[in-house]
């Protein structure tokens, strides 16, 4: 008797199974696409609802879905998240170029006027000042998806419509280092959480009622003066934000 040079398929296990397929039908849809509910999903590549949880959680830790509890799972991006120490200030296209994607202003509207109530507390003015300010609105984009809902005020004394130029491509605080002035000392920052109401569901892409980041900052100049006040929304699933702080030995 002769040795069987015969060879066998490798056989795949369910779970393997179930990966490929999911990202066979990730490849076909868009990002921010909704998945099927998991009963149904489970009946659809037939397989057990256990086995395909196991497997969705392994895609959403790999980043390629977003799960969003009491909404659904949802494809994610395609780029890689912007990841920042909150210690050092620096704008979004600053982020992206050190992972080499470009940002783009999807949307923009500058304007001159005088500065809302809010906007002058934020700019630390005594209550009933008039304070004439520049407002900076635009989306900013990353391969042609929405990530970031900026708006800056800037008092007219350090920076115009004029004084933005006409290659303006999204970064009031890049402006400013370019120039050399003001001359910038400190960023204060509050982070919150908060729900995007219809504007900013519409401008960013996300369904209403979806968590946002929000950051008001404000930047001060060596003189302790607010140069800029700025209200920023970013969509969580593009963004890693961390603070490194000191062990209190004491």
């Amino acid at each position: 008797m002769t040795a069987s040079n015969a060879t066998y398929p490798k056989v795949r296990s369910p779970r393997v199974q179930v990966e490929e397929a999911l990202y066979a039908m990730i490849e076909s849809l868009k990002t921010g696409d909704q998945l099927p509910p998991e009963p149904a999903l489970a009946k659809q590549l037939g397989v057990s609802r256990p086995t395909l949880r196991e497997v969705m959680r392994t895609l959403v830790e790999r980043g390629v879905l977003v799960r969003r509890h009491g909404v659904g799972t949802f494809v994610a991006s395609r780029f890689p998240v912007l990841e920042s120490g909150m210690e050092i200030l620096e704008s979004l296209a600053r982020l992206a170029e050190r992972i080499d994607l470009q940002t783009e202003a999807a949307y923009l509207e500058v304007e001159e006027r005088l500065a809302t109530p809010i906007e002058v507390a934020g700019l630390e003015f005594p209550q009933g000042s008039e304070v004439p300010v520049l407002i900076v609105n635009r989306v900013i984009a990353i391969e042609g998806e929405p990530v970031a809902d900026l708006r800056d005020i800037v008092p007219l004394e350090y920076l115009t419509k004029e004084g933005l130029g006409e290659n303006f491509h999204g970064s009031v605080l890049d402006v400013f280092l370019e120039r050399g002035e003001p001359l910038l000392s400190t960023s204060r920052t509050e982070i919150v959480a908060e729900a995007a109401n219809v504007k900013f569901a519409k401008r960013l892409g996300v369904r209403k009622g979806s968590a946002l980041l929000k950051l008001v900052g404000q930047l001060y100049s060596y003189d302790e003066k607010v140069v800029d006040y700025s209200v920023s929304y970013f969509v969580p699933g593009h963004f890693k934000f961390h603070v490194m702080r000191r062990v209190n030995r004491k």
